[in-house]
């Protein structure tokens, strides 16, 4: 009985790995854990000892016949190594062999072949022991202020997306996936949490206890987790069952009930719309000391502090991130943790429906704070639009290696909000009900299991018209390649229209793509369609399509609008009649039309495909009435930012001022809603930039710029490695708050970055990609400290993330808007030549100086066309009474 039960066990087990391909550092595929049982000792936390030591037990299936036991090892000091067949408990005698430094294998080459019918399963026990670090990765140490401010240490874990390996040896791949038994050793007095509840607690000598926690259903190594620390908490009982937990430091309970009630609600909505259970007796929610965002740990989801601690008097703004936040991860137990990818390559898969159901679940939840259609636009198409536009990954990506530094850069706007729009786009396409029904039978047929996006399109039974793509098709089109496309829109006679479609391409772009095209959902509204095309496709552009000419549902007199709700993730171009009468009737459109138009135009004009005084048009038509969805999306550094910092126009500046006045109007009552609050911060933001040129405004007695405060470089230096964007973008207003001809957040800044350099507090990819933040937080005032940096930064360190380098490099030249830039760029590039492609250089001098060119040619036309409007005298009355 005990050998068929065994091979019940090994059966179950092939069901949820899912062939994959082999790339560079990947684990071979000729044994598989079955199981792990799991012993950590850490009984020094609270005196100041930070090792710990531990055993793990793992139970391997032969699945080939092999003379070696492959798996992950990273920092642990190893003690002892054991292997035993199952069956009878005979030794296998074995050698460890010598890794190379780089490596992050541990092989062990048995003196036998082991065999896959005689020997069927082993147990690999090692002994080992560690020391807690402090760079939030594997199993570390944090800390928080106690009682009269004394530091109470904290142990916890990060593992993700390869980090299991550096708390305890294990097969620490996405596509295995099993069961645990955990065991933690601690100080009594501690609350000591992990995946699954508790199953007992055995009290030791020297006021230590021995957790031990129940099994967990299969999962990966990178969701699993553990946590030593002196918390409090408060829980209740969703209305299926599940336990939820709120866990953090000593608190006011009260400061805890919000996330708890949003948690237990966002669970009942996941529940609902899936049809599925979590498969979790528990799903706790755990505030981490200085973690930085978010972490899906199966039944311990891990966050920052302001996630879940909340005042009764909590700014909106902060409730609706909580609520994103944790909508996000509780969706995640499903879309990632129950079923989860098979490789970091199908990421998307866990987190795009992460973000779709982030801002699904919460505004089911809590619709007066995120409006779903609206936050949708602001917090996922713009950004996911903007980032697509450079030379960056597809959806999936394939082949993909092992390499960590590699895998951690598919955590990007791509993976996750680009995904959330294909999802969204989908949905619209097929319909709520087709899109839901497709959804439960994705979780149901591969629950516990892994998965490949081909998983994912077999799960929806379509019915489709004969001139409409299949889901899959839908899919691949978006999915398998990068970039998105423009689709240029010419009214001809009548009702008939002419629609084109090729990929978009800005100016970093060192190659055109001409041949890719897409099936693209083509919705649309007119004043006579009545509605019916602006969420369901009126019909498809396919892949074969560049150019395709109907007979839309309007007449000679109606304005037309493609993609009117933002479902499509591409931009429309308009001829001059189409962009006429859209600017004639812009103000009569819903805000979330104005957001798509306003951002289709800026992104196109700085391509250069349309016109700069378009988007000035349509800005004075906005002007006196704001509303947050267009105003954030017109405000942002890539549309009115760039203008602003090209045209230098004090009458502009005079404009936006007044502008930035009226959202203050806008937002009054502290913001009913997440874009509200977040128009507010933006409007400050702008307000410190632009007031001081203006103090005479009469708008300038009432509102005030924030209060500027010079900034110690530690507290930069804190900032800027912190894995928490949020504190970096506070740094950034604080930096940018200054005035600018001060040059003091200048020498601040180079200070801290050459003391991140030079303490490796950052790697070199963290550090590229904290400086991409900082550009584009303000180009204006940021660029020139950055390429000052990088000039002492050399070759070799950036060689290793040339990719990471180049892209920070697309970023600057795109900045680039004089002569002087231009040529502290180039000596930069001449620089680093031997790690950048070979035309890298001369392209992006091409760029720079079509660029300035640009700037000479036109800036006077704008010049004028803004002192010729009425768009600096808007305001300017009221500047002078």
């Amino acid at each position: 009985m005990r050998i068929v039960m065994l091979w019940l066990v090994l059966c179950s087990v092939y069901l949820v790995i899912v062939p994959v391909v082999t790339a560079n550092g990947r684990l071979p595929n000729n044994t598989l854990p079955l199981h792990y049982d799991l012993h950590l000792e850490a009984t020094g936390l609270g005196l100041h000892d930070y090792t710990y030591r531990g055993n793990v037990s793992i139970r391997i299936a032969i699945v080939r016949d092999t003379n070696e036991v492959v798996l992950h090892n990273v920092g642990n000091t190893l003690e002892s190594i054991c292997l035993r067949r199952c069956r009878d408990g005979e030794a296998i005698s074995h050698q460890l062999l010598e890794s190379e430094p780089a490596s992050e294998l541990l092989r062990i080459r048995t003196d036998r072949i082991l065999r896959r019918a005689d020997d069927q399963v082993i147990t690999l026990t090692i002994v080992f022991h560690n020391t807690l670090g402090e760079d939030r990765m594997g199993f570390y140490r944090t800390q928080y202020r106690g009682a009269k401010r004394i530091p109470m240490a904290v142990a916890t874990t990060h593992f993700q997306p390869s980090y299991a390996r550096l708390a305890f040896p294990c097969f620490d791949e996405p596509g295995f996936k099993t069961t645990f038994q955990i065991t933690i050793v601690a100080n009594g007095s501690h609350l000591v949490a992990s995946n699954a509840p508790i199953a007992t607690v055995t009290w030791l000598q020297d006021g230590h206890k021995a957790v031990r926690f129940e099994r967990t259903p299969p999962m990966q190594t990178y969701l699993v987790t553990f946590l030593i620390a002196n918390f409090t908490s408060v829980h209740t009982v969703s209305p299926s069952g599940v336990e939820i937990g709120i866990l953090a430091p000593p608190k006011d309970e009260k400061s805890l009930q919000f996330s708890l009630q949003a948690a237990t609600a966002l669970l009942s909505s996941l529940e609902e719309y899936t049809g599925q259970s979590l498969g979790l007796q528990k799903l706790d929610h755990v505030a981490i000391p200085r973690f930085g965002n978010a972490m899906e740990n199966w039944g311990l989801v891990a966050y920052d502090e302001q996630f879940l601690v909340l005042s009764a008097k909590a700014h909106r703004l902060q409730r609706a991130q909580a609520v994103l936040t944790i909508g996000h991860e509780t969706a995640h137990q499903l879309f990632g943790n129950l079923v989860g990818p098979a490789w970091w390559s199908y990421l998307w898969l866990s987190e795009g429906f992460a973000t779709y159901f982030e801002l699904l679940l919460g505004a089911d939840a809590y619709p007066e704070l995120l409006p779903l259609e609206e936050s949708f636009a602001v917090r996922h198409m713009h950004p996911a639009l903007m980032a697509d536009a450079y030379e960056q990954h597809p959806l999936t990506v394939e082949p993909l290696s092992a390499n960590t530094p590699e895998i951690e850069t598919l955590f990007d706007t791509i993976t996750y909000s680009k995904a959330g729009c294909i999802l969204r786009m989908i949905n619209c396409s097929i319909g709520e009900e087709a899109f839901q029904a497709g959804v439960q039978n994705y979780l149901e047929q591969h629950r516990n299991g892994i998965v490949t996006p081909e998983d994912l399109y077999a799960s929806f039974f379509v019915q489709q018209r004969r001139d409409t793509p299949t889901v899959e098709q839908m899919f691949r089109s978006w999915v398998d390649k990068p970039g998105y496309p423009v689709v240029t829109v010419e009214r001809l006679n009548g009702s008939f229209v002419r629609f084109r479609q090729q990929r978009y391409h800005n100016q970093e772009v060192t190659t055109q793509d001409i041949t890719s095209r897409w099936f693209i959902p083509i919705t649309y509204y007119t004043n006579s369609s009545l509605g019916q095309y602006e969420y369901q496709p009126a019909f498809w552009m396919k892949e074969t399509d560049q150019e395709l000419v109907l007979q839309l549902e309007m007449n000679t007199q109606d304005v037309l609008v493609v993609n009117p709700r933002q479902i499509g993730f591409y931009r429309v171009e308009y001829d001059e009649r189409g962009w006429s009468s859209i600017v004639d009737n812009l103000t009569t459109l819903p805000s979330i039309m104005q957001a798509k138009l306003i951002d289709d135009a800026f992104v196109l004009a700085r391509a250069g495909l349309v016109g700069y005084e378009l988007c000035l048009e349509m800005l004075q038509e906005l002007a006196t009435s704001p509303d947050p969805v267009p105003w954030l999306i017109a405000m942002a550094e890539e549309n009115i930012g760039y203008l602003q910092r090209v045209l230098q126009s004090a009458e502009f500046d005079r404009f936006l001022t007044g502008f930035v006045g009226e959202m203050f109007d806008l937002a009054g009552n502290v913001g009913r809603t997440l874009l509200q609050s977040q128009a507010l911060d933006v409007a400050y933001d702008w307000w410190s930039r632009l007031a001081a040129s203006f103090i005479e405004s009469k708008r300038e007695s009432s509102i005030r710029p924030r209060a500027c405060l010079p900034t110690p470089v530690q507290e930069v230096v804190q900032a800027l490695v912190s894995p928490d964007d949020h504190v970096r973008e506070r740094l950034f207003v604080r930096l940018k708050c200054l005035p600018k001809q001060s040059n003091e957040p200048v020498s601040v800044l180079l200070l801290a970055l050459e003391r991140i350099r030079a303490a490796n507090l950052l790697t070199p990819g963290k550090l590229f990609a904290v400086l991409e933040s900082l550009i584009k937080s303000d180009p204006g005032r940021f660029l020139p400290p950055t390429v000052q940096f990088l000039s002492s930064v050399p070759p070799e360190e950036a060689g290793p993330v040339a990719d990471r380098f180049q892209r920070l490099l697309n970023l600057i030249v795109h900045e680039v808007t004089d002569r002087r830039q231009a040529a502290q760029v180039r000596k930069l590039m001449v620089k680093n030549s031997s790690i950048l492609p070979a035309n890298f250089l001369p392209h992006a001098s091409t760029v720079m100086t079509s660029t300035i060119s640009w700037r000479m040619k036109q800036v006077p036309k704008l010049r004028e066309f803004v002192h010729d409007s009425h768009m600096a005298s808007i305001y300017e009355r009221e500047g002078h009474q």
